[in-house]
């Protein structure tokens, strides 16, 4: 028969190991690393994607050309993300850090549907041939690549939970803005009832970094569309050279040719 001394013992390390257990558990949670608060990244700014003081876009896009265009289609796009890189000196400089290989296929995938739109292709800082990543710079490699259209734009988070998207969209055989462009968008609460609130989908679906790129790839969309409906083909020119003197008749078959013989039916 177990003893009361026995039993009380055995209570008393019971007792024991269920503090210890909580007050590691405890030690644990307060031991967990705080998120480092959210700060802003250097802002990219007008001033990046355009090369001179034209009327931007607030929301949505707003087209800069003066009426109806001639010749601006078809065409291929010349796309590239400005981004501003903090030197170890505190010194702001403008750089292309895009991922050419995600601009391609996003770009791309954008304007599948548009026939008008031939080809889109990425620059990045190398293309600048060592020039700084300013507007005219740019769009000097755009033609020297023979883009025919050029998309410049930057990206700023100007919140934890708010983003904006925004660019200037270049006819580069005269260098001049043909629209600007903008998309703001602020990030979506996550449904209570979500299984696993870090779930990669949900990121994709809420969060404002996220949304703000199919936003503007919609508004960049419903531009290149508006411009394409108004673009007119230029005016044909006959070349110079031999004119026949009389009405070219068409091919008859077959032939009135005396060699020629029928074969049978």
């Amino acid at each position: 028969m177990i003893s009361a001394q026995v039993i009380s013992a055995r209570r008393n390390s019971a007792i024991a190991l269920s503090a210890a257990i909580a007050f590691t558990a405890i030690g644990c949670k307060a031991s967990k690393p705080k998120e480092a608060p959210w700060t802003p990244a250097p802002q990219v700014s007008w001033e990046h994607v355009a090369t001179q003081q034209s009327p931007v876009a607030q929301s949505g896009y707003k087209l800069l050309t003066p009426g109806q265009t001639i010749g601006l289609f078809p065409a291929n796009l010349g796309v590239t993300r400005v981004a501003i890189d903090l030197k170890t000196d505190g010194q702001l400089v403008p750089q292309l850090t895009a991922n050419p290989r995600n601009e391609f296929l996003q770009w791309n995938y954008a304007f599948d549907d548009l026939m008008a739109i031939s080809e889109v292709f990425p620059i990045i800082q190398r293309d600048l041939g060592g020039g700084e990543a300013t507007p005219d710079q740019i769009l000097s490699s755009f033609d020297a690549l023979n883009a025919k259209l050029a998309l410049i734009y930057g990206v700023n988070q100007l919140a934890e939970n708010e983003s904006e998207m925004f660019g200037t969209l270049y006819d580069v055989r005269n260098s001049k803005p043909v629209a600007s462009l903008r998309a703001h968008v602020v990030s979506l609460e996550i449904p209570k009832n979500a299984e696993d609130k870090d779930d990669p989908y949900h990121m994709w679906a809420t969060d404002s970094r996220a949304i703000v790129r199919d936003k503007f790839a919609d508004t960049l969309h419903g531009c290149m569309r508006e411009l394409i409906l108004q673009d007119e083909p230029p005016a044909l020119e006959d070349k110079s050279g031999w004119t026949p003197a009389g009405p070219v008749r068409p091919a008859v078959w077959p032939p009135h040719n005396k060699k020629y013989r029928r074969g049978p039916r």
